[in-house]
Parts: C-alpha cells; structure tokens; sequence
C-alpha cells in the first residue's frame, strides 16, 4: 500500500515538473518571439526621448507610451535577461516602424541616439548660424550668441577676437537633439580647425598675417565672390590694395553690422560710419564679416599673381578685373548699363503681367 502510495506521489510530482518545464517553455518561446517580432507592421517610424535617470521599468513604460513597442511587462523582462537594464543610455532615438525589441535594446545600449542634418552654407553669419539652430530645435539663439561672444569660451578656444564669427566652419553636420549650445559651438570650430591647410601658419607668416587677419580677409573674399574659380583674383586685389596703403572699398563691409539689412548696397551705406565699413576705414575692418569656407581661406593664402587693383560686377555672378582706375571706369559705366536695361525689362514683364 505504501510503495502504490509512493508511486502516484512520484507520478504526480513528475507530472507537476514536466507543467512547469512545459510552462517555462511557453514563456521563453513567448520572450523569443515578442523580442524577435516588431510591434505593429503597420506601426510609424517615431522619435522618442528618454530623459537622464529613468530606470529599466520608466523607459519600457515609455515606449509602451509611445507605440514602440507592445508590452512593457516583456520588454523589461528581456532587457533584465540580457542584463542591459542599468545600460540603456539616455538621448533622443529614431526607431523605424519595424524595429523588433532587440533592435530597441542593441540600439539604446550602444546609444544610437537620433542625429539632425543640418547644412550651413559658405558666407553665413554668426547670427544666421545661431537662427539655424533655433529654427531646427537645437538651441536657443541667444544663448548660442551669448556663448560665441563669451570671453571665457573665446579664450578656451585660443581665439583672439570679441566673437567667433568666422570660426564657426560652415559645412554639414549631424547634431544630437540633446547636445547644448557650448557642445554645438565646440564642434563648428574644431572643424574650421581641421579644415585650415596643413602650412597656413608659414604661408600666414610668409604673408604677414596672423590667423584672425587670415579670417577676416576670408570672410571678405567670401563675400565678394560668387564664382569659385575668382576668389585668388579677388583676394589678389585686396593683398595689392593692402600693400600700397588703399582702402579695401568692400561693399559687404559697410553693411555688416547694420541689423537684418537685406536688398542692394547705396551710396548712403558707402558713408556711414562704421568700424567695419572698409569705405570710411584704411587696412582690415575690425573683424570677420562672415564664415568663410576652405577655398577663400586657401584664396587669401594663394591670390592669384596678378597686379589688378579693382573689380566690378558682370551683373551675371562674374566680375571685371582692371589694373587702372581708368580702365574700372568704363567697366562700371558698362555694369551700370547693364543694371539699367535689367530694370527696363522687369518693368516690362511686370507691366505685361498685370
């Protein structure tokens, strides 16, 4: 009686371990597959911020929130499993729409966070630089421009000027969401940094100029020319203007620093007076006008060997060079022609229209 007794324990315990091995079973097959399978296929590619200091549970918590992905339960089991709990970096994340939880898990430990593009064209300014960044939600515009004039900075920098405009390399670039506005700044000049030619400090030297003046012709030149290919001719006619005393006479530079300025460039503007207005003042204005590029700063390094003195508009994006004040008075007296028939058939195109 006691072995049959025994007997049916036994087969019931058996019983029991092979429910409980069938059960431990059907819960890794269900972990197995809810971390192999998106959450939804017809689920939208989101972004998802996960502030510093959530837990393994609040982050789960947080993509369950935001449809990423189905059971948070789950989720946080499998990252307890893998032990990536306490791993799982803070930052802004991109996840397309079939993202399975491993996917979530290898990305957010790594810290693949979402990057923005953002594009700065050559000649920009240090303020359009800062409202770029305002209108792509990565910092605030007066704290970038209070930073980029911040003696502090400046000096981290090894930057000797009152702000750093034309140090801010224009280029593409792909900024975290989360970074701040002193990390953004750190990142524009150590590209401008790289981007300076091996030799330019003994082409530099060789020409008399230190790395600011560098930078303000630069930005000179930047904004003189449109075409590439005249840049060593415009910044030829600065270094020959320079050498014999003239005033430089750059539009751009009488107009910099007249607040959200826009249209054509008057003789009222050639007057004002104007530390950078290089019309008023002889040599250099008092700083950089805007951020230049790689090709205007190896244009102010190597102009072009040529003994031109001034340069007019072609009215098409080109210019014409002369050596003699003569010979630029005619050049003139043809761009103003040009601009004068210019404005007759827009006035004509307008007249048809309406």
């Amino acid at each position: 009686m006691r072995q049959k007794r025994g007997g049916v324990i036994g087969y019931v315990f058996l019983g029991f371990l092979g429910l409980c091995f069938f059960a431990a079973g059907i819960a890794a097959h269900t972990l197995w597959l809810f971390s192999m399978v998106p959450a939804s296929p017809e689920a939208q590619s989101r972004i998802v911020n996960i502030p510093q200091g959530m837990s393994g549970l609040e982050i789960s918590k947080r993509l369950k929130e935001e449809g990423v992905i189905e059971d948070e339960r789950l989720f946080y089991l499998l990252c307890r499993i893998r032990q990536v709990s306490q791993r799982l970096q803070a930052g802004e994340y991109e996840f397309p729409g079939l993202v399975t939880p491993n996917q979530i898990i290898d990305r957010m430990v790594s810290g693949e966070v979402y990057v923005k593009r953002v594009t700065f064209p050559e000649g920009v300014t240090l303020k359009d630089v800062a409202g770029i960044f305002e209108r792509e939600g990565l910092a605030s515009r007066e704290e970038f421009l209070r930073l980029a004039s911040d003696e502090e900075v400046l000096q981290s920098k090894g930057i000797d000027a009152s702000s750093l405009e034309g140090y801010l390399f224009p280029e593409t670039y792909f900024f975290r969401r989360n970074m701040s506005e002193l990390s953004l700044i750190q990142s524009m000049v150590r590209q401008f940094r790289e981007s300076l030619p091996s030799h330019w400090e003994e082409r530099a030297e060789e020409l008399g100029l230190s790395l600011h003046e560098l930078v303000i012709l630069a930005s000179m030149v930047e904004k003189e020319a449109a075409v590439a290919e005249e840049r060593p001719l415009v910044a030829a006619v600065f270094h020959n203007r320079l050498a014999i005393g003239m005033p430089l006479q750059s539009d751009p530079t009488a107009v910099y620093d007249l607040e959200d300025f826009s249209g054509p460039v008057r003789p009222e503007h050639l007057r004002r007076p104007s530390p950078y207005n290089t019309y008023q003042n002889r040599g250099l204005p008092v700083g950089p006008i805007c951020n230049p590029g790689k090709s205007s700063l190896l244009a102010v390094l190597h102009p072009e060997d040529v003994n031109y003195l001034y340069f007019v508009s072609n009215n098409d994006g080109t210019h014409h060079f002369s050596r003699t004040f003569e010979e630029h008075s005619q050049a003139v007296a043809r761009y103003r022609v040009l601009r004068a028939q210019e404005r007759e058939r827009a006035a004509r195109r307008e007249a048809r229209e309406q």
